[in-house]
């Protein structure tokens, strides 16, 4: 345990030092953090309650020292370099410390979630996640996936569920194979959509161009697994139903500046868009040029 006569303490559960930089994300089924400190001396701790969930942490920066107490047994974690990630257990009461500054991305994964998904691939529940207490990893998809988050989280209101839904069964697939000693079992299930079942999806889509539409519903309302269905959809359309909702906001928004009178911002909210400069944004990235000069480039 460290000493704590050479640095300030700071011990609140989950809310930790003033110069602590935090954001979290809630949308659906995924729960995502972006915590960072650069406070040079002080001593961060924080609690995490007892839960039936494990956190995946991604470090972007070299962990500082500090210890780590999973009930009464103190830890001293190793291995966690820049770019690398590990894995908690919150059935196990968690307490970390930090000593010097931190920078780290986390996801909290309930393990229903995990049993759920390896229940829908024929195999086995999934119970545990292999991994070694303190002991960090490397891990191209993980870093890869977490990193995806990074954008989310310094702009929640622009996220959609359908994106984080995207994010979240990637991580849980990925963790099933790779870490709980999953397989999946072999299934008939080819193809796509049925004609009518691609139909009630898009329609669901364009109704719900905010992005409040979830996978479970789309999946739902065509009888499948969301497993199964993002696959699905993936093959009937060729992208993921997350890029298929921008692409509909998109083919909407140039429908409006080409026939309406409507203001951009008047657009941007009718199209899904969380406001004008988000809109501004995702248009110019896809079209290479503003929704501004696009209207004005087209002929009167």
């Amino acid at each position: 345990m460290m000493d704590s006569r050479s640095t300030q303490r700071v011990d609140r559960p989950f809310t930790f030092a003033t110069q602590l930089e935090s954001r979290v994300l809630q949308r659906s089924k995924l729960i995502a953090g972006e915590f960072r400190s650069d406070a040079p001396n002080e001593l961060v701790t924080g609690a995490e309650p007892r839960s039936e969930a494990y956190v995946l942490t991604l470090h972007l920066r070299e962990r500082p020292r500090g210890a780590m107490r999973a009930e009464n047994r103190w830890i001293q974690p190793e291995n966690f370099h820049a770019g690398h990630a590990g894995i908690v257990d919150l059935r196990s009461k968690l307490t970390s410390e930090y000593v010097g500054p931190f920078h780290y991305v986390s996801i909290y994964l309930p393990r229903h979630s995990l049993g759920a998904y390896a229940v829908d691939a024929g195999a086995p529940s999934l119970d545990d996640l292999r991994h070694e207490p303190g002991v960090g990893f490397s891990d191209p998809v993980v870093r890869h996936l977490l990193l995806s988050l990074r954008p989310a989280l310094a702009a929640p209101e622009e996220v959609s569920s359908l994106y984080a839904d995207h994010v979240a069964l990637a991580l849980v697939s990925h963790l099933a194979s790779a870490y709980g000693a999953f397989r999946a079992a072999r299934t008939n299930l080819r193809g796509g959509l049925s004609p009518r079942h691609a139909r009630r999806v898009k329609e669901l889509i364009d109704s719900r161009l905010d992005g409040a539409v979830s996978l479970a519903e789309l999946a739902r309302s065509c009888g499948l697994s969301e497993r199964h269905f993002a696959r699905a959809f993936r093959e009937t359309t060729g992208q993921p139903p997350h890029r298929w909702l921008m692409e509909r906001r998109l083919e909407k928004a140039r429908h409006l500046l080409a026939t309406s009178t409507q203001s951009l911002q008047e657009i941007a909210i009718t199209c899904g868009f969380a406001h004008q400069s988000h809109f501004t944004r995702t248009f110019t990235r896809a079209v290479g040029t503003s929704p501004g000069a696009w209207r004005r480039q087209r002929p009167s």
